[in-house]
């Protein structure tokens, strides 16, 4: 009977640690659908301890808010070698053509947080589907100075590959690991750009086709407006 109840204190406790980090109750029914469907049945969990770089906290606001434009300057600029486009249902659609695949869609915007679900493939020596629910929490550390954390839970829907990453956690690990860095890497690269050599990025947009351009517009003028409010 200890062991019962010991377990199910476990499993409680597992399935509480989304609600700290999610604000369930501000999504909408459809987000709240996609992403409990996931923290709630997760086959893996990570977290992610605090790292800072340099960047203002609006420009990554920003970059996340609008990741399609984002891949679109980061490509520009060399950090990327593809980009991701909105499909007919403004999900953010990716190929990384090194076998991952799949969608990004915004779950929560918050200040200073924000939660995606995303769902996707992963071609390798096994192929592995799953979805997952990305979350982030980030904060103006000191002045031109971001410090964020991060957590990711990762349901496979491969019934055998699932039965194995419950045996073996490390199966996934540092898959999982390296593409929640390699996502986020994008808006912290560019946001550490619109710091350092917010000109260049301003030049870059300049040279796009005009579809790109348009697309950028928005960040292009709030770079002007911190440039010129740095300035004075």
């Amino acid at each position: 009977m200890v062991g019962l109840l010991s377990f199910g204190a476990a499993a409680l406790a597992e399935t509480n640690v989304a609600a700290t980090l999610i604000p369930f109750d501000s999504l909408t029914e459809t987000n709240r659908a996609l992403v409990r469907a996931v923290t709630d049945h997760y086959t893996l969990r990570r977290e992610y301890e605090a790292r800072e770089f340099r960047a203002r906290k609006q420009d990554f606001d920003y970059l996340l808010d609008h990741l399609d434009a984002c891949s679109v300057l980061a490509e520009r600029v060399g950090i990327l070698q593809y980009r991701a486009t909105r499909d007919a249902q403004g999900r953010l659609v990716a190929d990384d053509h090194e076998g991952a695949r799949g969608y990004i869609i915004e779950a929560f915007s918050g200040n200073g947080k924000r939660v995606y679900f995303v769902d996707g493939s992963k071609q390798a020596l096994f192929t592995v589907e799953g979805r997952g629910v990305a979350v982030i929490d980030y904060a103006q550390a000191k002045t031109n100075t971001v410090r964020y954390t991060g957590a990711i839970f990762v349901k496979v829907d491969n019934v055998v590959l699932a039965a194995l990453t419950q045996l073996f956690g490390m199966f996934l690990r540092g898959t999982v690991d390296y593409h929640f860095n390699h996502v986020l890497n994008h808006p912290i690269r560019v946001s550490e750009l619109a710091l350092s050599d917010p000109k260049l990025l301003l030049d870059q947009i300049g040279q796009m086709p005009e579809a790109d351009r348009a697309l950028l517009s928005p960040f292009a003028e709030l770079l002007r407006a911190e440039t010129s409010a740095h300035a004075r």
